[in-house]
């Protein structure tokens, strides 16, 4: 028999990670001592060991435990495209419902590290940010659970963005933000890391940034382009107000689900990761291409 603190170092899941699977799945019941500390025995951390191979290939908490339940003598991970965190679209939305940030942590990490980031981005990502929107608005993951989920994503986003070497001295220059009151920064920030990805230049300005400070800027800078996004129909007087001003300075790119509602900017298109590419595909190859 193993104590609470022993059973971790031998299957490699937190103590925290143990009594949540504990209590929400019931994927082990472990004995109790006269002072009510918990033990575990060999069959228990069998079960938590292929709990946690499963967790790690892909599957959430809920799905792993049903599994580990129903064929209890399953000592082996699951091979083929359920391993991969990209084919499981669901797995965003399942983490906003556990709060489990080992877990979510790794997928991000993994998703990043298996594929193409313009892939992961188009592939996996923004569609299981949809997902994750549509469990909130179905109620089964809390505003909380959102806001658990997304502020994990724009920090893994941000470590990869910053991770990525400088550019060359010549690479052309790209600034990338939000118009004014516009919040809604995943993906921009996705845009931003695939650029930057890509070998350009790329100033990211953030968030709700006032008109004043975008014109201040770009005149400082001289950007090759500058990209905004209308995510919302809320953000389209500001970003109007934006690319108006800046238009006579800079080239102006728009992303978002109302790009094209906004008159004298080029319209991205509606997938981030590829969007990207393509724009630093243009800039490297001819500059000169976006001024025509």
């Amino acid at each position: 028999m193993y104590t609470v603190g022993r059973t971790a170092q031998l299957t490699g899941v937190p103590r925290e990670t143990l009594r949540k699977w504990e209590q929400r799945y019931g994927v082990v019941a472990p004995a109790r001592t006269e002072g009510n500390y918990r033990l575990y025995d060999d069959e228990a951390v069998r079960r938590l060991s292929v709990m946690r191979d499963l967790v790690d290939s892909g599957w959430s908490p809920r799905e792993a435990a049903g599994r580990v339940l129903a064929e209890p003598d399953r000592s082996t991970t699951p091979a083929g495209p359920e391993a991969s965190p990209l084919t499981r679209i669901d797995d965003l939305a399942s983490c906003g419902e556990d709060f489990d940030v080992v877990r979510l942590e790794g997928m991000l990490d993994k998703a990043f590290a298996e594929a193409d980031l313009a892939v992961a981005v188009d592939e996996w990502l923004m569609p299981s940010l949809v997902r994750l929107g549509e469990a909130w608005q179905r109620g089964t993951v809390g505003v909380a659970g959102e806001h658990f989920v997304s502020g994990a994503v724009l920090r893994r986003l941000a470590q990869a963005f910053h991770q990525f070497p400088h550019p060359a001295p010549d690479a052309p220059h790209v600034m990338v933000g939000l118009a004014r009151g516009s919040r809604h920064e995943l993906g921009i920030m996705a845009f931003a890391m695939v650029l930057r990805s890509r070998g350009v230049h790329v100033t990211y300005l953030g968030a709700d940034l006032p008109v004043e400070s975008w014109i201040d800027t770009v005149r400082a800078l001289l950007p090759d382009a500058v990209v905004l996004a209308v995510p919302t129909v809320e953000d389209l007087p500001a970003v109007r107000e934006a690319a108006q001003a800046i238009r006579p300075i800079a080239p102006v790119l728009l992303g978002g689900a109302h790009q094209s509602r906004v008159e004298g900017a080029d319209a991205l298109g509606h997938r981030i990761g590829e969007a990207a590419a393509r724009l630093a595909d243009r800039l490297t190859g001819s500059p000169a291409e976006l001024a025509d």
